[in-house]
């Protein structure tokens, strides 16, 4: 009886220490989806903003003709 007891708080600390892993594998997957999302966003506006650096540089600006 007591080797039953055994195994069941056994089998439970196991599910408790797997519970934990899938929670802390959990949390590690969405930090690291949070950080290459921000990182993204990052090269994504480094790129716009040299875009249109680029843009800006390329186009003249056109004088205005005078009429008479």
């Amino acid at each position: 009886m007591s080797t039953m007891k055994t195994n069941s708080h056994a089998a439970a600390a196991l599910k408790a220490d797997r519970e934990r892993d899938k929670i802390e594998a959990m949390r590690d997957y969405e930090a690291e989806m949070l950080a290459r999302q921000a990182n993204m966003m990052r090269l994504r506006a480094l790129r716009l903003a040299k875009e249109k650096r680029d843009a800006q540089a390329t186009t003249t600006p056109r004088q205005a003709k005078k009429n008479q």
